[in-house]
């Protein structure tokens, strides 16, 4: 069965012709239509999995009584003068189903700005599948141009922080699964 879903994008930039005019930005709004596909179950086996295999570090996973769960992982690159990270937080309020995860990209070189953007595109499609308005996640996120991203009941959001042109934080957030109390009664 197709489920179509009404998909919401605004780029944030500078546009040339206002540069004079004391605009720093404008939002450009993209309207798509796209099949709804949700992203696989997210466990503790899946937690293990967004590991870089030649890092030391793995990521731990936590699970309260309750059903909430969290998976963490830092992720540090060796790079002479400055040293890029991502550090990687994914939060379950019910198992199996991620409800928001937060990535912090803190970028060194051009080169490591395309190997973390990378590594959090993969970290993003693990989460939300690959059938996403957005296509070149990696490319954007080592662009380092702010996004607001609607979809499928999801959101993602990528942002510079404040005074550090090189820490990007990238959040998103899931709905609730409206089955859930159908399928618990």
């Amino acid at each position: 069965m197709l489920i179509t879903s009404f998909f919401s994008l605004a780029l944030l930039g500078t546009s040339p012709a206002q540069a004079g005019n004391g605009v720093d930005h404008y939002v450009i709004p993209v309207q798509l239509d796209a099949a709804a596909t949700p992203g696989p179950k997210f466990d503790a086996a899946r937690c293990r999995g967004i590991a870089d295999l030649s890092s030391k570090a793995q990521p731990m996973f936590q699970q309260k009584e309750n059903g909430e769960w969290e998976c963490s992982y830092l992720l540090d690159y060796t790079e002479t003068g400055h040293t890029p990270s991502v550090f990687i937080q994914i939060r379950g309020v019910e198992p199996g189903r991620w409800s928001s995860f937060r990535l912090k990209l803190n970028f060194g070189s051009i080169l490591s700005r395309q190997a973390l953007g990378g590594r959090a595109a993969s970290i993003v499609y693990t989460l939300i599948g690959d059938q996403t308005p957005l296509r070149e996640l990696g490319v954007t996120l080592a662009g380092g141009r702010d996004f607001e991203l609607l979809f499928n009941g999801m959101s993602l959001k990528y942002k510079q922080e404040r005074f550090d042109k090189t820490r990007f934080n990238l959040s998103g957030t899931n709905a609730p699964n409206p089955n859930k109390e159908t399928t618990e009664q």
